[in-house]
């Protein structure tokens, strides 16, 4: 026998066997593609429900995402932890220093104001007239010098003796020298008792003489009638004191007021 009939006839698988070999695979194929279809491992073509699909994830960022979300912040993060905290330092106490080496006034000083000082200025005040020492002294309309003339615009008036000094009273305080024909005015405010204080120089003749300056110094000694008005008293008013210098009988000059 040759050799080819014997491999057709001995090996050779017949034609039914190799049929029912592929109807058998391809049953199996087709049962494995109905399975994975079923399984939702394919999409048919054509069917879109359109409804999106969302993930979300329920786990804690990372710190590097964190780190990349909110650079400024970690920044600002740093910096206040970097700053140091600056404490205010205390104010100190105020120390008051006593001021022992204060200047003692004398017991007879005046206070005056700078508007007194001013109404003081007998350089700024215009010249009596030599006879207008002469007046009663009652406290008349007549009698004032007007208003203003007197320290803060208060009103002066002519002065009326209680007791007119003596020449023994005045001559400690004059200046050494004949003054006759001369004279001084001054004003002071009357006070309680008929005395008189705050006297201020006002004119004088000859000026710069010093008579008017005499006459202050010696005004402790004064006793003056307060003025009237309407017959009230009015002690506290101010009141003007001219003094008249003649020459006496021994060649020597006497003050009489006015």
């Amino acid at each position: 026998m040759p050799d080819g009939e014997i491999v057709r006839a001995g090996y050779a698988a017949p034609r039914r066997s190799r049929a029912v070999s592929f109807g058998l695979a391809l049953i199996a194929s087709v049962l494995v593609f109905a399975t994975m279809v079923g399984m939702g491992a394919f999409t048919p073509v054509g069917r879109d429900d359109g409804t999106p699909l969302t993930a979300i994830d329920l786990g804690q960022p990372s710190e590097s995402k964190r780190a990349k979300s909110s650079p400024q912040t970690a920044k600002a993060k740093q910096h206040a932890q970097a700053r140091p905290t600056q404490a205010r330092p205390p104010v100190p106490p105020r120390v008051i220093i006593p001021n022992t080496e204060a200047p003692q006034l004398p017991p007879d000083f005046i206070r005056m104001s700078r508007k007194d000082f001013a109404a003081a200025d007998i350089s700024k005040m215009a010249r009596a007239d030599p006879g207008a020492g002469s007046g009663s002294g009652s406290g008349a309309g007549a009698d004032s010098a007007g208003a203003g003339e007197g320290p803060g615009g208060a009103r002066l008036y002519n002065a009326q003796w209680y007791r007119e000094p003596t020449d023994a009273e005045l001559v400690t305080y004059m200046p050494q020298g004949s003054h006759a024909g001369a004279w001084a005015l001054i004003m002071c405010r009357t006070v309680a008792q008929f005395h008189v204080e705050d006297c201020q120089e006002m004119d004088e003749s000859p000026r710069g003489s010093g008579l008017a300056r005499a006459l202050r110094r010696a005004s402790w000694q004064f006793l003056v009638r307060p003025p009237r008005i309407d017959g009230k008293v009015m002690v506290g008013a101010w009141v003007k004191i001219r003094f008249d210098f003649r020459r006496g009988k021994g060649g020597d000059a006497n003050a009489s007021g006015g």
